[in-house]
């Protein structure tokens, strides 16, 4: 079955009403929001994890249209996030050894200090920089039905979510009149590569992922940034 009969493709906007505040960078693309759940969708959710621990055994695809597709520079047709209104803060996030509870550190025996300056004990007093708005939302062309279901597990986006950042209060998912997932009346609304930019239209040249997951390096190369 061809990708494009597989799902029902259609311009779509994608929201997010807030409850809570999200640490995340202003782009927070929706398609590695989808790309997570699709794997848990696929292979189960995982406890816990560590960095680079993970891979999955076999490809899991998106209800989104692509961009190139067959290409090395390929896409999905997936706008980064537009935020309502949003102001942006600073929090920090603590972690200090209360000593109060320091004989119950085994020492094997030896006499020993929790030190806090270093090590397993270390203190740490972390900056972290969060979006509060009243929603953000997102423009793609895909499949309404399956990016529904993706989404209707997700409760927390962004970083920090256990702590409480990021919160959802609920989702809309509508039909859009027009195809505003790359581009809006000439305003860029995710990065692409340089060559396929418009003559004379401003941007920013960044090294940034062009689909998830966005932390490979594979996946990085020079993009054309939204102003």
């Amino acid at each position: 079955m061809a990708y494009r009969d597989k799902y029902i493709l259609e311009p779509l906007r994608v929201r997010a009403y807030l409850r809570t505040s999200v640490i995340a960078d202003r782009q927070l693309p929706l398609d590695g929001i989808l790309l997570y759940q699709a794997h848990r969708d696929a292979h189960g959710p995982q406890s816990v994890t560590i960095p680079g621990e993970y891979t999955c055994q076999g490809g899991c695809t998106l209800p989104l249209d692509i961009v190139h597709p067959g290409r090395r520079n390929w896409y999905y047709r997936c706008s980064w996030a537009q935020w309502s209104h949003d102001a942006e803060g600073r929090d920090y996030w603590n972690k200090r050894f209360d000593q109060q509870f320091a004989y119950l550190v085994d020492f094997e025996g030896r006499r020993g200090k929790v030190l806090i300056e270093k090590g397993r004990y270390k203190a740490y007093h972390m900056p972290v920089f969060y979006h509060t708005a009243l929603w953000v939302e997102w423009y793609c062309v895909g499949d309404k039905a399956e990016i529904e279901h993706l989404l209707s597990t997700v409760t927390h986006i962004g970083k920090k979510t256990s702590q409480g950042w990021g919160r959802i209060s609920r989702w809309q998912i509508a039909p859009c009149a027009e195809d505003w997932s790359v581009w809006k009346d000439d305003k860029l609304m995710r990065g692409i590569p340089i060559e396929d930019t418009q003559d004379g239209e401003p941007f920013r040249l960044m090294l940034y992922g062009i689909r998830p997951s966005y932390w490979k390096s594979s996946n990085q190369q020079p993009l054309a940034m939204p102003e």
